[in-house]
């Protein structure tokens, strides 16, 4: 009877703990409501610049899926939150995002999303700094729309469609992702 006690509170434990998953700082629920439609958290991981915390990441998908090419072409809503583990200056954020598209995309692909990327550009400068434990979100809706919002307010929507998200998911997890790790992370 007591081994059968224990059993049963060790599987209670698990289960408790699989309810959120704790990256640095920030804990990533396992289910995410945008536009009512219900994500699943993918996968969660930490962005490092030379043993540096940046920011937590979670991707939230409506099936999980452990292949990257896979999310990228995913139809319908997605989610990469950000959680901010430090400050980071506009000027960063803004390069950053910059240089991880031009990691991941052809000349060709930049020249087709050139206004919807000048579009996300202008969005990020209106945020300007982000602070420690402020949450960025990258969502894709059902309306076929990029938005970005900063602790839970909107600012900007439908800011580009499906090739513009696919650009910006490139960045974790493209073949040249910002951090190999976080990538494998968001994938778990």
């Amino acid at each position: 009877m007591k081994k059968l006690l224990i059993s049963i509170c060790c599987c209670l434990t698990a289960g408790s703990s699989m309810a959120a998953l704790q990256v640095g700082a920030t804990q990533f629920e396992d289910k995410l409501t945008k536009e009512g439609t219900e994500l699943v958290l993918n996968g969660a991981g930490l962005r490092e610049i030379f043993f540096v915390d940046v920011y937590s990441a979670g991707l939230y998908l409506t099936q999980k899926s452990n292949d990257a090419n896979t999310v990228i072409e995913m139809s319908g809503p997605k989610s990469v939150r950000l959680v901010l583990e430090r400050d980071v200056d506009a000027v960063d954020f803004v390069d950053a995002l910059k240089d991880g598209i031009a990691d991941n995309t052809t000349e060709i692909e930049r020249e087709e999303l050139k206004t919807e990327l000048q579009s996300l550009i202008a969005v990020m400068n209106l945020i300007g700094d982000v602070k420690k434990g402020d949450q960025v979100d990258f969502d894709f809706s059902d309306k076929h729309a990029t938005s970005v919002s900063v602790n839970g307010k909107l600012i900007g929507e439908k800011i580009g469609g499906l090739k513009l998200y696919q650009a910006v998911l490139k960045i974790w997890l493209g073949a040249k992702p910002i951090d190999t790790k976080l990538k494998a992370d968001l994938l778990k």
